[in-house]
């Protein structure tokens, strides 16, 4: 940390004040009273004493300060969540965590997490014979390099342990939905890191792609401008053209994305009379970086070729929560 007294460039100063800005606007229309407590982990001594005397000096904010290991607090951190939402963010530095203490922890809070899952490294080292140990407390699973191997020989170590991580997350019951999202090496064609949230509304599925596509756009216009560097070519379009012309090819709600969309969908109807939108919608948005409004799109055009068939109440012009879907 470069400032030592305010901790500005801080993680964890970050959320705090990106929280308390969601608070203070939720204020203003009318929601009020919200309360947001903090606790975080820390495992260098020295660390956590500066921590410490940064939680002092927030005095509006419940914080709490624990140190050591996240997984060996787990017990301690769940005595201050006696009310309200839980939204846990796990932040390795890689993957040696013990993630059956972790995974029994989140699904006794049945709230929200966020799990920062380190794809670059773990893309070069998921075949170490060195690390297997380590791979096996972090999926939760002693057995795992037996399935690691009868997965299909052309995926990435990356996505047959994010795979295997999602499958995990799903046995241990701790999320209904497990949608991710790719941060890219700033100068490179690289996945860095994916950040995978685990949830059990679909409305926080559907803020998830929503926020992704503005987050998407935003990272493609950096890159963009870290290629030009200090000497940019002369071009018509703004980096922010650019940017959007790039996620059109292939971010979220593309015309790739939007056929896959299109193949989960029938799929669903598949050997089913009718369906409604919700269930065979919140299955493409966690399989698929797509947004609802995208999928409103995708299955108007689906009626209009003859796909599907469903019929609108007037003014309605897309899908209604009870509006019956069967294929063609």
């Amino acid at each position: 940390m470069s400032d030592d007294a305010k901790y500005s460039d801080a993680s964890f100063d970050q959320a705090i004040n990106t929280l308390e800005a969601v608070r203070a606007d939720l204020g203003k229309r009318g929601v009020g009273g919200l309360k947001i407590r903090f606790c975080f982990c820390e495992q260098r001594p020295e660390a956590v004493a500066r921590l410490r005397e940064y939680a002092a000096s927030k005095g509006l904010f419940e914080i709490h300060v624990f140190e050591g290991a996240f997984e060996d607090n787990l017990n301690a951190i769940a005595t201050k969540l006696t009310d309200g939402f839980t939204f846990t963010f796990i932040d390795p530095t890689g993957w040696n965590i013990r993630n059956e203490e972790v995974f029994r922890f989140l699904r006794e809070q049945n709230g929200e997490f966020m799990l920062n899952f380190m794809s670059d490294h773990i893309n070069r080292h998921a075949e170490y014979h060195e690390v297997a140990a380590s791979f096996a407390r972090f999926l939760a699973d002693a057995q795992w390099a037996d399935e690691f191997a009868r997965l299909p020989a052309e995926w990435s170590n990356e996505r047959k342990m994010l795979h295997l991580m999602k499958a995990a997350m799903r046995a241990n019951k701790v999320a209904s939905y497990l949608p991710d999202f790719s941060i890219m090496v700033p100068r490179r064609d690289r996945v860095k890191m994916r950040l995978i949230l685990g949830t059990h509304s679909p409305s926080g599925l559907e803020v998830f792609r929503d926020v992704q596509e503005k987050v998407e756009k935003q990272e493609l216009e950096m890159r963009h401008n870290l290629r030009e560097g200090d000497s940019p070519q002369v071009s018509l379009f703004s980096s922010a053209d650019i940017a959007a012309f790039q996620q059109e090819q292939k971010g979220v709600g593309c015309k790739a994305n939007r056929a896959r969309a299109e193949e989960i969908i029938v799929d669903f109807l598949q050997g089913r009379t009718r369906a409604f939108p919700g269930p065979m919608f919140n299955l493409a948005m966690e399989e698929v970086p797509i947004r609802r409004t995208h999928l409103n799109k995708v299955i108007m055009d689906m009626r209009d070729r003859g796909v599907v068939r469903f019929d609108l109440p007037a003014p309605k012009r897309v899908p209604q929560p009870n509006t019956a879907i069967s294929l063609v």
